[in-house]
């Protein structure tokens, strides 16, 4: 009969949560307990095993509620306490020892959830590659440009810097979608890998925005590279539109405080008549957004 009770029970209660969701949640944690109650009266009532489960039930239903829901759900245990005591008006020999043991689970279960939900949430890391591009996220770029100027300085050869911007990208991803948008920066990352050398790290900085660190590399060599992409970039159909670039550059050891270095080269990128001015003649670098 409990085995009967629990399955028409539970085929009820997934029914009314498909049509009713968080209406009746108070009336499901009732009908738990309810159901708790009958087993307890079927398999030994106060003195069975599974008076075990009342604090996990208890803990269970808190955990995930807000604090001052709390006393509307652990009020239904006066509902198990009413079914054992009709079924076995003693509670196990000992009226107020039965009242007792059941009171202490509830308690067990209320402490337990209160440590619960003071546990602080695991942190989650940031991701350190990202998944479109494949390049670095900035998360590492201080710690990977820092080292990198380290062996430019003790080998005694430059290392730049490029910042390149995709133009009007939040338009593209607001007309093409998330899904589609990501499409065109997977080609544009495509179309920046074949230019890097082996020492060269490139970075997906923000959703729009590349940084390239080149390794032996002068300004103006970094600027070739970056009209190099610009030119690839416009000229070609990308995920069916056509994206334009805007870049900016600077170097080390000409510029020596890494602050400086990324500002230098992201506010060139920022501005239409420097990126403009930085580029080859033969190149011209569309403004970003």
């Amino acid at each position: 009969m409990p085995a009967l009770m629990g399955v028409a029970l539970g085929a009820c209660s997934v029914q009314v949560a498909r049509t009713r969701h968080e209406e009746l949640a108070h009336t499901f944690v009732v009908l738990d307990w309810l159901l708790l109650a009958c087993t307890l009266v079927f398999s030994g009532g106060a003195e069975s095993w599974l008076l075990g489960a009342v604090p996990v039930l208890a803990m269970g239903q808190l955990a995930g509620a807000p604090r001052r829901e709390w006393p509307f759900l652990l009020a239904p245990t006066l509902l198990l306490l009413i079914v054992l005591a009709i079924a076995d008006p003693s509670l196990g020999g000992s009226r107020a020892g039965g009242v007792a043991k059941v009171t202490v689970l509830a308690a067990g279960g209320w402490v337990a959830a209160t440590r619960l939900k003071r546990a602080p949430a695991r942190r989650r890391r940031p991701a350190r590659v990202d998944e479109t591009s494949g390049f670095y996220t900035g998360e590492r770029l201080e710690e990977l440009l820092e080292a990198g100027m380290d062996a430019a300085l003790a080998e005694h050869r430059p290392l730049s810097v490029v910042c390149l911007r995709l133009e009007h990208f939040q338009d593209c991803r607001d007309f093409l979608g998330p899904e589609r948008s990501e499409q065109l920066v997977r080609g544009v990352a495509r179309r920046i890998e074949r230019r890097l050398a082996a020492d060269d790290r490139a970075f997906r900085v923000r959703a729009d925005s590349f940084v390239l660190v080149l390794a032996g590399r002068t300004l103006a060599e970094a600027r070739g590279l970056a009209a190099e992409v610009a030119r690839d970039v416009g000229s070609n159909l990308i995920a069916g539109r056509r994206q334009t670039l805007t870049a900016g550059a600077s170097s080390f050891p000409t510029i020596r405080r890494l602050p400086d270095l990324l500002a230098t080269a992201r506010d060139e990128a920022l501005s239409p008549e420097r990126s403009r001015e930085a580029a080859p003649a033969t190149v011209t670098l569309a403004t970003a957004q």
